[in-house]
């Protein structure tokens, strides 16, 4: 027993500096996000389509707003056109690359998707991201941001909305 109190005596002290250094990691790494609102307007790339989102924290992935979603063949690669439905009239047509196609499950069932790349304009974030494409109609947004896009540099204050404009440059 006698041997063993030096041990326990420098594991008391390294602990608390290893969670101290921590600490201090985490809040750097905090100090470089930028606070948004669980809800802020966004563009669609690189046609600067407008559009109102939900950020959410609580999703991985993205999804647009897609109707008329049809799978079709372009010189040997699979792609899908849709149209994106911004929730405020507006209508836009889309071809693009399919990057991959899921199963999404929800509380309502299963669902298989297209995801394809879009870019997306977040206040000063910009990035070529992945969405899947589904039926938002019923929904408020027709946009939801996830984690995947949201990792990159933003925390989101569900108490705030509407907090930037984009503006990717």
């Amino acid at each position: 027993m006698a041997r063993s109190l030096p041990f326990l005596g420098l594991l008391l002290i390294l602990i608390p500096l290893t969670l101290a250094a921590d600490n201090d990691l985490s809040s750097v790494e905090l100090e470089e996000q930028d606070v948004l609102g669980h809800v802020e307007a966004v563009r669609l790339m690189p046609d600067e389509i407008p559009a109102k989102a939900r950020l959410d924290t609580g999703a991985s992935r993205s999804s647009l707003h897609a109707r008329e979603i049809e799978a079709f063949d372009k010189d040997g690669e699979e792609w899908v056109r849709f149209v994106f439905d911004d929730h405020d009239g507006g209508k836009h047509d889309f071809e693009l690359p399919i990057e991959d196609e899921i199963t999404v499950t929800q509380a309502s069932g299963q669902e298989n998707r297209y995801v394809v790349k879009v870019g997306l304009c977040v206040g000063a974030h910009y990035s070529e991201t992945d969405f899947t494409l589904t039926d938002r109609s019923a929904l408020t947004y027709p946009i939801l941001v996830g984690r995947t896009f949201l990792s990159e540099g933003i925390l989101v204050s569900s108490e705030h909305d509407r907090t930037v404009e984009p503006d990717c440059g």
